[in-house]
Parts: C-alpha cells; structure tokens; sequence
C-alpha cells in the first residue's frame, strides 16, 4: 500500500475495533438539586483505542481541570445514560463547562454520531451523563474514495469521522466536517438541532473542520490530504448560522505550498494560521512543514514558518502570551512506520508575519524521554495555559506560557490510552 493509501487519518488504522453497543449499566439516580457550577477552567479530550485488548477505557471521555490537576476518565460503554459504542473523534466544550458534544466515528455497523454529554458537577466533580445521541452519517455509508476513505492497513472498509469540532464565541453554533464526505455541518445549541442540511464545495478535499472567526460572520476549512493547499472559507449567517461557501485562499507562491493542513487558528477576524503537514519528501514534492498565514481581505496565504524552522510536519498550534505554539507531528508519517519524533516550539509572534524561536519542546528536552508525534493543542480563552497532547505516546502535557516550562504531564498512569480531540474552556 502506498504512502498516499494510507496517510489518512491515524484513526483508521483503529476502526475496525469498533463493535455493537455494550450492555446498558443501571446508575442511581442522579440529585440534580445538588448541581453546581462547573471549575473556572476545563479540558476534554478523548481516549481513542477502540482496540478490545484496551478494555471500556479504550474509548472514553476525559476531563481535566488545569487548576487542581484532577484527571478523570469516564468509558462510553459504562456512562449514565449510554452506553455508547466506537471510536471517539473531537470534542467541544460549551462555555459555562456544563456540556460537552463529542463525534463518534462510524463504519459497517455504527453511525457517525454527534453525542451530547451534561458534566452535572457536584462536590467539585463531573457526573457525565448521555442526553442524546444523533446520526450524521448512516452505518456503512462509503465516503469519497478519492479521499482515501476506505483506505487503511488491511482490507477496505467503511470510515466516517467527524472532525475539528468548534464552538462560535457567542456559544451559539457547533462546527464540525465530515472528512470522508467533504461536507460541513453547523448544529445550534440553543435550539438542539442541525443547521439544514450538510454543505459541500467543488473546493472540498477531505475539509479537517470548519474553524470560525472570532466574530463568528467567516469559519474556514483546511484540506487534510496531500497536495492540497487550498482553504475554504465560508460565510455564517448571524441568525440562523447557515453556512455558504464564499471563495478559497490557496497556500502558494513561488517558493512552494502548504498543503494537507490539519487546524486553523485566527488571529484576528481577517488573519489566521493554518498548520501545514506535508513536507517535500511527500505527496508531488511541491509543499514543506511549517505555518502559513491566510488573509481574507486580499485573499491570499503566505508562508510565515517553512522546513527551515520546523523540524516535522506541523499538525496543531496555539496562540497564548504573544508566542505561537506549534505542534510537529507528521501523521502520515507515523501511519508509514517512519519515525516521528515531534516537538512543541514556541515563537514570538511580536510580528506575526515573521514568528522569533524561543524555545523547543523535545522528547528528553523538557518532554518526556519517550514523548513522540506532538498532534493537538488546546489554550483557553485568558491564555494561562497551553495543552499538546500526543496520541501516539499517550500524553497530555500542560505547559506554563509565561515561563514556557512544563507544569504538568498525564500519560498513561492516569488513564491515558490514544488521547484525541482536545477542547478548553473557558
């Protein structure tokens, strides 16, 4: 099987794990009397190993509160009001930390679900409890084949994620694609029901989330595949949130590309980053790792940080403190077998056009000895911390901006297995 093949998303390497609901576990009761308000701050993420040797905390829900360092992980199968079967993808975090939608993937025998959690916190900690559980995607639903959607180590199969989950600022709409699909879909909180039907592009090429601006009236989709170093961008309705494709900003000059892009950060309502992964030994040879800088008021992408300042394909990063953090974790590496070493480097962002290095997080350089393929980045509103998580080592490790030293690192003793999907609050 070729690189190509099999660079989709390291999830697909897992799904054929994913089986039947288990058995419903009876809970008591719940007091909602005894109810409170949820910690000043919040993280989720997910454990991911739909793998049967993993057991029920192979796939669960994990909550974090950063101030206390209390690190709890809740499995589906046993959850009040679930269980819920397969493999998590993102989840999304409301502002008051009270609810939290997780994406779960589908195959030959599950749906792609959109499933939403109440935290019910009492005595300081999280009850999560199942309120509802909607189809996005029937079971055994082929996505676009030209995408490498049936594409994983084995036989071909059925994939359906749903990824990049965000919440709008106002904590009006939930934003999310179905990669394999290459469609968007916007859900209303408030309302507890999608926004029409799914949306899809020309433009669309395996679409890693639809990422909206602070002010919620743009979001933008990166294209998670090869060779593809287009941005989409699309128009919010204030009222209703529906969205509509508006034009695309392609990730190219003279000296080269940005393609297979995993996030998208805004730095304002017009400038945002979008981390490239894809370095020149991949796809047609034409991109290289690094950051590039999209603008939607001249419509065009630079390149901000290039294979000269990043030692891996980049898959996340995060803005705290004026300095960029940037997560290097090549996935389409890892799923090849090549060594992915992965780092979290940080930046002064002064001028964000030309980011200064202060410093690298490395495995056995302020990281853990057997730390690898740096993924994902969470940073709360108020940027007192910042999160990478690394599902491949099986760390969440949380970093002090202000001093860019490590405050603390979960892993495997604390329930760790494949963590993915990582959101914080506020």
């Amino acid at each position: 099987m070729t690189l190509r093949a099999i660079s989709s998303f390291v999830l697909a390497l897992l799904v054929a794990g994913c089986g039947p609901s288990p058995a419903t576990i009876e809970h008591p009761p719940l007091d909602l009397s005894l109810d409170e308000p949820a910690p000043r701050s919040v993280v989720t993420t997910m454990n991911i190993n739909p793998d049967k040797k993993a057991g029920p905390q192979g796939s669960a829900l994990t909550i974090l509160n950063p101030e206390t360092g209390d690190l709890e992980v809740f499995p589906f199968a046993t959850m009040r009001g679930g269980p819920v079967a397969g493999q998590g993808m993102h989840t999304a975090l409301t502002s008051d930390r009270q609810r939290v939608f997780c994406t779960l993937g589908g195959n030959d025998d599950l749906d792609l679900r959109l499933v939403t959690i109440d935290l019910h916190w009492q005595g300081g900690k999280a009850h999560p409890e199942v309120v509802e559980t909607r189809s996005v995607v029937d079971a055994g639903t082929r996505g676009n084949e030209s995408n490498g959607a049936s594409c994983h180590p084995g036989a071909p199969g059925i994939r359906q994620e749903g990824h990049g989950s965000r919440i709008t600022e106002d904590g009006r709409f939930l934003t999310f694609t179905e990669m394999q699909n290459d469609r968007v879909r916007v859900f209303d909180i408030a309302q507890d029901a999608f926004v029409g039907a799914p949306q899809s592009h020309p433009n669309l090429y395996a679409p890693h989330g639809l990422y909206p601006n602070p002010s919620g009236t743009h979001a933008a989709t990166p294209q998670y595949w090869f060779d593809h170093n287009t941005v989409g961008i699309w128009t919010l309705d204030s009222l209703t949130g529906t969205p509509a494709f508006a034009f695309a900003i392609q990730m190219a000059d003279s000296t080269g590309s940005g393609a297979y892009q995993h996030t998208v950060r805004w730095l304002d309502d017009s400038r945002f980053y979008v981390t490239v992964t894809q370095e020149a030994a991949q796809g047609d040879g034409s991109s290289q790792q690094g950051i590039w800088m999209g603008d939607l008021t001249t419509r065009s992408g630079k390149p901000v940080l290039g294979e000269n300042d990043i030692l891996e394909g980049v898959s996340d990063c995060g803005i705290a403190k004026g300095k960029l953090y940037v997560a290097e974790g090549n996935v389409a590496k890892f799923l090849a077998s090549e060594p992915t070493p992965g780092h979290l480097s940080v930046w002064d962002i002064s001028a964000p056009e030309a980011p200064t290095l202060i410093r690298r997080f490395s495995a056995g350089d302020g990281f853990p000895g057997d730390f690898s393929n740096a993924h994902s980045i969470g940073v709360p509103i108020d940027g007192s911390s910042v999160f990478v998580e690394s599902f491949s080592s099986h760390y969440l490790i949380q970093v002090d901006p202000v001093s860019d030293t490590v405050m603390r690192v979960f892993g495997k003793d604390h329930g760790l297995d494949t963590p993915h999907g990582i959101y914080v609050q506020p």
